[in-house]
């Protein structure tokens, strides 16, 4: 009896540290070290278009729909004014979001099934590029420690999803359940509303909220949840848009979205150019983002999830996943962030699919899904250590470097492979880029941007004068420092070194 007694308490123990350790680890990834990350560029427009919003200019960023925004202008009025603020809110998004996973998902499949997705959306690595666990190369391991409108559209996107889920299987025939089946519904179209009015992407997700009656049979639900869910995202998308101008924005929105899409924009993927995204290339950023061993574990996740016993679940997951990938993989424009918004129904399929594969033929099952779900381990670890060394890089420490040298406060400095606005914030007017440069430069700075490579002549006399200047690195920068008072010389086309400035 005392050995009977015991095993459910053994359970209870290991279940209750192992959910200790994962959302510890959880938490150390959201928020340690957010603030020592040197900022990305569009967080400076997220992050003052969301300051300006709650001054009353609303005017900024209205490229992009603003609910993010005003609560990244929120922050700031608590937090303070800047990025680390905004940051705040994006990282509690993300924790956020594995606290709805798990919400969501410990019913269908279970405690550890829902543990699994959680942890796996907490700790494995979702990069911008491929040398994320390299602190010096200045890629942030997690897209969504930034102040970016992915956090937040992802948030609300699986709220809403979820709440909706919980309103379809758990409607009741009596009149108190369909009224509290209703006020779900209601909740789940301001959720959805929040996720669009965040940034639009995620409308294709509509397609999977709409088959969530029919997947469970619940024919009622058109009748009864869809009037409300519509009705309560009208309202909530009404009151985020009517203070930037309502209807003028949406045009404004649309009309920017389609030309950047008909014009493309530049990116480069596995050391290739490209002005239209080729329909794979959102693939391609995963690899790089997240890593082979976790995205090879991930596929095998979603291919045991539609082949062992799929259910309405892996219907609603699979769903938002397709209309998703269908989405990014059909726009000629392909950022390396924008993956982030198939990771988390990823995650929730694979771990589904994995867990229920553990199920078929114990032990042997079981053992290859540990066997999967340990070669996730290692990158995990890596993320924490990433955070753990986190620190600014690249232009945010290059004036201290220079002065470190000696080098004159006011030598203009000349870049190449960077846009401007990866760098003005620390180097002010100081600073041009190598293609619209004119005038004498002390310093040349090369960044590792590939689509702003060093113009030709400034190659050659960097090659076939090494010994007029100083050259050394600053994290993924290199940097030459003319010698003595010559300066390179930028005018009428024509670069040369000149021995007096």
């Amino acid at each position: 009896m005392h050995l009977v007694l015991r095993s459910p308490e053994r359970r209870t123990a290991a279940r209750a540290v192992a959910l200790v350790v994962v959302v510890v680890a959880g938490v150390y990834v959201a928020y340690a070290n957010l603030g020592r990350q040197t900022e990305y560029v569009d967080e400076f427009t997220y992050a003052g278009a969301g300051w300006q919003y709650v001054h009353g200019a609303l005017t900024g960023n209205l490229q992009h729909p603003p609910t993010a925004k005003y609560l990244y202008g929120l922050a700031q009025l608590v937090l303070g004014e800047g990025v680390g603020a905004a940051r705040v809110v994006a990282a509690t998004a993300s924790f956020g979001t594995g606290v709805v996973l798990f919400a969501w998902l410990r019913r269908p499949i279970g405690f550890w099934g829902a543990l699994l997705a959680a942890g796996w959306w907490w700790c494995t690595p979702r990069a911008a590029a491929a040398t994320w666990a390299d602190v010096a190369s200045g890629a942030g391991v997690r897209i969504d420690r930034l102040a970016l409108l992915e956090p937040l559209m992802v948030f609300f996107a699986v709220a809403a999803v979820a709440v909706a889920w919980h309103a379809v299987t758990r409607e009741s025939d009596d009149d108190h359940g369909r009224w509290r089946a209703a006020g779900w519904w209601a909740l789940s179209g301001a959720l959805f509303a929040l996720s669009v009015t965040s940034k639009v992407s995620t409308a294709v997700v509509f397609l999977a909220i709409a088959a969530l009656p029919a997947l469970h049979r619940r024919w009622r639900a058109y009748a009864i949840g869809a009037p409300v869910a519509a009705v309560s995202f009208l309202v909530v998308f009404a009151a985020v848009y009517l203070p930037v101008g309502g209807v003028r924005a949406i045009r404004f929105m649309l009309a920017f979205q389609t030309a950047h899409d008909v014009n493309g924009h530049t990116t480069t993927l596995l050391g290739r150019q490209y002005q239209f995204a080729p329909w794979w290339a959102n693939a391609a950023r995963v690899v790089e983002g997240v890593g082979w061993p976790t995205v090879v574990v991930l596929v095998l996740g979603l291919l045991a999830a539609v082949l062992v016993r799929p259910d309405p679940l892996v219907g609603v997951l699979g769903t938002a996943l397709a209309a998703l990938v269908v989405f990014y993989c059909t726009a000629q424009v392909a950022l390396p962030y924008y993956y982030d918004a198939w990771m988390p129904w990823t995650i929730a399929l694979a771990a589904t699919g994995l867990v229920r594969a553990a199920r078929l033929r114990p032990p042997w099952t079981t053992v290859v899904a540990l066997v999967a779900v340990a070669a996730t381990v290692l990158p995990a670890v890596v993320v924490v250590r990433t955070v753990a060394e986190s620190r600014e890089t690249g232009f945010a420490r290059l004036s201290a470097a220079l002065d470190h040298r000696g080098v004159p406060s006011d030598d203009r400095i000349l870049v190449a492979g960077s846009p401007r606005a990866a760098f003005s914030h620390w180097t002010g007017r100081r600073a041009s880029t190598d293609a619209a440069a004119r005038g004498d430069f002390g310093v040349v700075v090369a960044g590792a941007d590939e689509r702003f490579p060093l113009r030709p002549a400034l190659s050659r006399l960097l090659a076939d004068e090494p010994g007029r200047f100083t050259t050394f690195r600053v994290d993924f920068l290199r940097v030459w420092v003319v010698r003595g008072d010559a300066a390179v010389r930028v005018r009428d086309g024509r670069t040369a070194l000149v021995d007096e400035r």
